[in-house]
Order: structure tokens, then C-alpha cells, then sequence
């Protein structure tokens, strides 16, 4: 009896843990590993086990930090099994394909599972494991081409508000002296990959701070790259330029 009430507040439970050999996969990808589960000291009978992939972003509203916890999606592994005491540990291989549309690890923004078994009338044991999204061959082409421009990150690029992830660029070569800043904000698909930009122009002067204050020194331009044009960062890149380029000179103040 006493082994039971303990298992029931987590102590001599059953225990979980996710095994995950590659932890950096990248958008669209599937995540392979093995669920373990160990047997305590007293029978339970487990509802289900669960991986629940879950997002942690800061980002700063105005001069506010603000913090993010987002869960992005559960599976279910398996439903009821009884795990009886001492029993030899049970390994069920597991496979999570990865959504393109979420956020990359960047920035602030980190990602992990957690692994639980439901237990009906006990605290649920749970596993953490850390897992790095990484932009795939085509975004990652995206982000090679900004910095062949002369493009370069700032602090906190890759910031994810829930929302949107923003990645923030100052020119160093190209468009030096006519842009502050360029914000960049990627959303993958199977087969292209969408894009928003906003420029910034550089203005100066108290007409210019009127402009600034007004947004009249911005320009929001939307485009995509079917990845079957994207052969490589130097094309992509001369694209991007002319893009910018063009939309700078409609930038009227």
C-alpha cells in the first residue's frame, strides 16, 4: 500500500525517457527516436504517452522583454499498457515530422519535447529533451545570399513573437548610406519559400525623424522563390538586390 501511494506522488513510479540520436533536423524534417519506458516499483496502468514538441521565445515589445512558451503540437505514441513492477525496460521507436511553417532555433527562440506518461490518480512522469530546428537547404540558401549582399545580422535577429519570426539586417556594403535596416520574414512550404520584407530608408534631419515616426521611410514588398529557381546563393542574391533596389526608389519621402 505505501508503495502504491508513494508511486502516486512520483516517488518509485514509472519513469520515461526519449532517446534522440540526431537532435538538429531541419524544417520539414522528421525527428527519429525511441521512447523508453522503465517499470517502478508497484504496477500502473498508463492511459497514454505523449511527445509534445514546445516553443521558448523572448522578444522585445517596445522597451519590454517579453517571454513566450508556445506548444506547437502533441502525439500520441501509445494508448493504455500496463507496466508491471521492476519490469524490463519497453523501447518504442518513434518518428515526428516537423511542420515547415514554425519558427527556426534562432535567436531566442529554442525548442524542446517532453515525453510524458498519463497515469490516471498519479503525477504524470515526464521526460525533456532539447531538439535544434534548422532552416532547410533552401531558407539556409536565402540567408547565405542576405550576407553575400554585405548584409549583416543584428542583435536579437530571429526573434519569434508569437506570431512572426523577424530576421534583422544592416547594410555594410550594398545600400550603406541609403538603408538602416532591412527585416526579413520567412514562411517555408514544400516547394517555395515566401517572403516579406520591409526597408528601411535612411533619413536624416527633423523631417526625416517626422518620416521615421510616420513609417513614410519604409517599404513592405512581398515575393517567393519556387525552389526549383533557387540553384544557388550568388543568383538568389542578385535577385534580392534587384528587388530592393526597385522598391527603395518607390520609397517617395
Amino acid at each position: 500500500m505505501l508503495k502504491k501511494l508513494l508511486a502516486g506522488i512520483g516517488i518509485g513510479a514509472a519513469s520515461v525517457n526519449l532517446e534522440i540520436p540526431q537532435p538538429r533536423v531541419p524544417i520539414g524534417g522528421t525527428v527519429s527516436g525511441t521512447v523508453k519506458v522503465r517499470g517502478g516499483s508497484v504496477d500502473q496502468k498508463i492511459e497514454q504517452i505523449y511527445i509534445t514538441l514546445v516553443l521558448d521565445s523572448s522578444y522585445k515589445h517596445d522597451d519590454e522583454t517579453r517571454h513566450l512558451r508556445q506548444e506547437i503540437g502533441t502525439v500520441k505514441v501509445s494508448d493504455g499498457m500496463l507496466v508491471k513492477a521492476n519490469s524490463p525496460e519497453v523501447s518504442i521507436p518513434v518518428q515526428l515530422r516537423l511542420p515547415y511553417s514554425i519558427p527556426i532555433s534562432k535567436g531566442r527562440s529554442k525548442y524542446y519535447f517532453i515525453t510524458g506518461l498519463d497515469i490516471k490518480s498519479a503525477v504524470d512522469p515526464k521526460d525533456q529533451d532539447e531538439i535544434v530546428v534548422l532552416p532547410n537547404t533552401y531558407m539556409q540558401m536565402f540567408f547565405d545570399a542576405v550576407r553575400l549582399l554585405g548584409f549583416r545580422e543584428k542583435p536579437f535577429s530571429g526573434d519569434y513573437n508569437g506570431r512572426f519570426q523577424a530576421f534583422e539586417y544592416r547594410p555594410t556594403s550594398f545600400m550603406a548610406g541609403k538603408l538602416d535596416e532591412i527585416e526579413v520574414y520567412l514562411n517555408a512550404t514544400e516547394f517555395a519559400l515566401n517572403v516579406v520584407m520591409q526597408i528601411d530608408k535612411k533619413v536624416r534631419g527633423f523631417w526625416g525623424k517626422i518620416a521615421d515616426d510616420l513609417d513614410l521611410d519604409e517599404r513592405h514588398v512581398g515575393f517567393a522563390f519556387n525552389y526549383r529557381e533557387m540553384q544557388n546563393p550568388n543568383k538568389v542574391a542578385a535577385r534580392i538586390k534587384e528587388i530592393i533596389e526597385d522598391e527603395y526608389r518607390k520609397i517617395s519621402f
